[in-house]
């Protein structure tokens, strides 16, 4: 006597149906068979994940290359700059010391030229008043000694004073045009100095943009060579998880690593009991054939109908006889799914084909005789083995006697 699981065992099929079609929508099966696509051995994995990480440490180096490089640059284009200024604040205060110079030049020479002016008013008078003869009359006419002594004093400082101021002033008008001279002298070599920062600064800036654009390019390099060595992990990932074997897990209840060539412990009757009442109905039969003739658990291959073709509903099982979407394509399924002549015809040829190609050791995609080694090749839906597990769990085991 067999012991439902729940109580509502009756109602099953009515709850179970809207659940499983859209599992069916959700979860289309690859085309069974080998794939139209090569893919890459595992050792082929391995070697173009090395070679595009050795890439990806390449491509980082150059651009920290790169990156040093344009810092140099940097640095000397604000050297450069630095200098230019520096020059420009020299050159604007020389200027504004040339025109100081220039100014005091101007000033020295009018005075030099008011004191000789006056010092041949000097001379011209005394030419006109008897010259040196004039001087000595002066001198004379003293009405003493001492007077005549001063009288003498006051002749010489006069004309001494008058020689000094002239002699002074042309120092001073000598050093004023020296100073010009110098300080003009500098100007012109500051701004030879400056028209040579123009052009390494302009060198500079034209070698820092060219650096600038190398950067950018050798980082738009790290970007893609990252993206590649991501590829090639995640093919390397793909490539492991081909030649993985995934061993069954022994245990009460059914679940993705449960052995699916140890027999299910079903009968027919039992099988035909929970499929009553859907368009799977009376195929119990069919199945338990299947587990015997090809080894496939008949607990599994109840669920893998169900979840395929919606309790027996969808287009392709209706139409074609096709309970497992067999042969069918993410892109047109149901015009790539193979026909059928009937539930049973489909169910005995998918089961061979199942127990050949996933559940035994040398076939094509064999990956262990479970639910998780028959995802890695089987269907396009990563959890397509515990949508099946999920099902299959449900399905009453036989009573213990």
């Amino acid at each position: 006597m067999r012991l439902p699981r729940f109580s509502f065992a009756r109602h099953r099929l009515a709850l179970a149906l809207p659940f499983a079609l859209a599992l069916t929508l959700i979860a289309v099966p690859a085309a069974a068979g080998p794939s139209p696509t090569p893919t890459p051995s595992l050792t082929q994995a391995q070697q173009a994940a090395a070679a595009a990480k050795i890439d990806a440490q390449n491509a980082k180096d150059a651009a920290n290359n790169a990156d040093s490089a344009l810092a140099l640059a940097r640095s000397a284009l604000a050297a450069a700059n630095a200098h230019l200024a520096q020059i420009n604040t020299q050159i604007s205060a020389l200027n504004v010391t040339i025109a100081a110079d220039t100014a005091t030049l101007h000033t020295v020479n009018a005075e030099l030229a008011a004191d000789r002016g006056h010092l041949s008013a000097y001379l011209r008078q005394s030419y006109e008043n008897g010259g040196s003869q004039a001087m000595l009359a002066y001198i004379i006419s003293a009405n003493t000694i001492a007077a005549a002594i001063q009288r003498d004093v006051q002749v010489n400082e006069i004309s001494s004073a008058s020689q000094q101021l002239v002699a002074r002033i042309g120092v001073e008008e000598q050093k004023a045009t020296s100073t010009l001279a110098h300080h003009t002298a500098a100007l012109a070599q500051l701004a030879a100095e400056e028209e040579q920062s123009r052009t390494e600064q302009a060198i500079i800036k034209v070698q820092t943009q060219t650096l600038l654009q190398a950067d950018i390019t050798a980082h738009a390099h790290v970007s893609q060579a990252q993206k590649a060595l991501a590829a090639a992990v995640a093919a390397l990932a793909a490539a492991r998880a081909r030649d993985a074997i995934y061993q069954p897990v022994p245990g009460p209840l059914f679940t993705v690593d449960t052995n699916l060539t140890t027999p299910s412990g079903e009968t027919a009757a039992s099988l035909d009991q929970f499929l009553n009442g859907s368009p799977l109905a009376g195929l119990g039969a069919s199945f338990i054939k299947a587990e015997s003739t090809y080894h496939v658990s008949a607990r599994y291959f109840v669920a893998h109908a169900i979840l395929e073709s919606g309790w027996g509903s969808s287009w392709i099982a209706t139409n074609k006889h096709n309970l497992f979407g067999f042969g069918a394509n993410d892109a047109n399924p149901n015009g790539d799914a193979m026909t059928f002549t009937s539930f049973d015809a489909c169910i005995q040829y998918v089961a061979q084909f199942i127990e050949v190609n996933y559940l035994t050791l040398g076939g094509q995609f064999y990956h262990g005789p479970t639910l998780r080694g028959m995802n890695v090749d089987y269907a396009s839906d990563p959890n397509w083995a515990e949508k099946i597990a999920s099902i299959a769990d449900t399905i009453p085991p036989l009573a213990v006697p």
